[in-house]
């Protein structure tokens, strides 16, 4: 390659350039090169050249117009091993005929009728706070948001009889995501098979999770009424006739699993957050809340005149945006305006960093729902903001996501006032998704509130998301 048509990048004294800067806090160094460099820029990582997308261009030619030119890159070839070839991870034919498959399943129409599945849910996540805040304690609120999205996601998908599986899937989940992360940060990964003993331990996780969804996909075809998302996706049929099979079931299944329960409780936990360090946005908050829900459950009317509760999620996903990076390798050698890439060649984009980059965003970091009105939305070039990824693999679940995250907002802050622990900042902790560390607060109900409606089940009640390390403040 021409030194003439190489991205700029800075040059790094150590012998493994940015890659130990990378393991410690992989947001900070993406943000801080691309505001360095004003835009795209080339980080070494030991001897891997990655290049880091900012400039929409060059993201549009690799997420739109370009997109057959790229496949997913190294961070989707760690996730294979734990979900399999399902959607979020496959590539070329068998993505466009999942994609077809299964897009279908997640209309606004069936987003719709998960509303009441989704109440539910959150009445179980009600009552366990109710208990927090009567003994008054300070507790971290991401265990419980993370419950909530895990006991919608599995019920959703599976249907209601999982309750005594769920324990068992959120621990496993949890495992193996611990697995994938350490895979994805090994400058030598070694594969599942070579067996040491975090692989041994890693396959014996996949063996139970496998076992568990199998038991599920049998049990629903021997239940033809059944209408959740996995009956759903048994009946779907491709444009020859053909049916999923069972282990492209099973892929599909735990992909929902993953993407459903760690993105949107995770979403929600930050917009809970922004919320408690804005105190004036979240009493216009409550107030909408209160007068399109008064004391009741939302049914999808309500939410949708929840607009300013919209907006504010939106701008909590714009500085927290759960998938904090997308990562593709080139097939073939590719020119941009300004540099070539070579086959092979590592790209990641990142909507943490345009997201906040003062160049797209006045005052990046203060936390300002107007950004998100209908005029704001409609008047704001591509690229700067896409939480949910853009073009052709724009994420299905995208409206079901918001809707839940909706729901337990609303619903929570109908039945409680929400105050974070000593006005603490909360780390971004990237992970598969872009999770909080531990969200102290305390909870006190709300006076003339009737409460949850429902008693807790013990199971899907905890999903815990491991304390995060002491990190800097990513983007500052």
């Amino acid at each position: 390659m021409s030194a003439a048509r190489q991205l700029a990048g800075p040059a790094f004294r150590h012998p493994l350039g940015a890659y130990l800067e990378y393991r410690r806090d992989p947001l900070t160094l993406f943000y801080d090169q691309a505001v360095a460099a004003g835009g795209s820029v080339r980080l070494r990582l030991v001897h891997e050249q990655l290049h880091l997308l900012v400039d929409p261009e060059h993201i549009r030619q690799v997420m739109v117009t370009n997109v057959e030119g790229y496949t997913k890159g190294i961070s989707y070839r760690s996730l294979d091993h734990l979900l399999g070839p399902g959607l979020l991870t496959s590539d070329g034919p068998l993505w466009k005929r999942q994609r077809a498959l299964i897009k279908p399943a997640f209309g606004r129409k069936h987003v719709t009728d998960e509303v009441p599945l989704m109440v539910d849910c959150a009445d179980r996540m009600l009552a366990r706070l109710a208990a927090r805040a009567d003994t008054g304690e300070t507790f971290d609120l991401v265990p419980e948001v993370m419950g909530f999205a895990a006991d919608t996601v599995c019920r959703a998908v599976m249907g209601t009889d999982v309750a005594d599986v769920m324990p068992r899937i959120e621990a496993d989940v949890r495992s193996g995501v611990d697995w994938v992360m350490r895979h994805m940060a090994s400058p030598l990964p070694l594969p599942p098979s070579v067996p040491t003993p975090a692989n041994r331990r890693f396959r014996a996780v996949l063996a139970r999770l496998h076992g568990v969804v199998d038991d599920v996909i049998a049990a629903h075809r021997d239940d033809p009424g059944s209408t959740d998302l996995l009956s759903r996706l048994l009946r779907a049929r491709d444009d020859d006739g053909h049916a999923m099979d069972e282990q492209q079931l099973r892929h599909e299944v735990l992909t929902f699993l993953l993407a459903g329960h760690e993105t949107t409780g995770g979403a929600l936990a930050w917009t809970i957050y922004q919320l408690c360090r804005n105190p004036a946005v979240l009493r216009e908050v409550v107030d909408e809340v209160d007068g399109q829900l008064g004391a009741g459950a939302p049914d999808t009317a309500a939410l949708g005149k929840l607009e300013l509760t919209g907006r504010v999620i939106d701008e909590s996903m714009r500085l927290h945006p759960p998938a904090w990076a997308f990562s593709r390798t080139a097939v073939a050698a590719d020119s941009f305006d300004r540099f070539d890439v070579e086959a092979g060649a590592m790209i990641a984009i990142s909507p943490f960093v345009n997201h906040r980059l003062p160049e797209f965003w006045s005052s990046p970091l203060r936390f300002d729902p107007d950004r998100f009105t209908t005029e704001a939305v409609r008047a704001r070039p591509a690229f700067h903001y896409f939480p949910f990824g853009w073009g052709a693999h724009l994420c299905v679940g995208q409206h079901m996501a918001l809707t839940e995250v909706r729901v337990g907002l609303a619903m929570l802050l109908s039945q409680f006032d929400i105050e974070l622990v000593n006005g603490m900042r909360v780390r971004e902790h990237p992970e598969i998704s872009n999770m909080p560390g531990p969200v102290l607060v305390r909870i006190t109900r709300r006076r003339g509130r009737p409460g949850p409606a429902v008693v807790p089940a013990t199971a899907g009640a905890v999903a815990v998301c491991p304390v995060a390390a002491e990190r800097t403040e990513a983007g500052r």
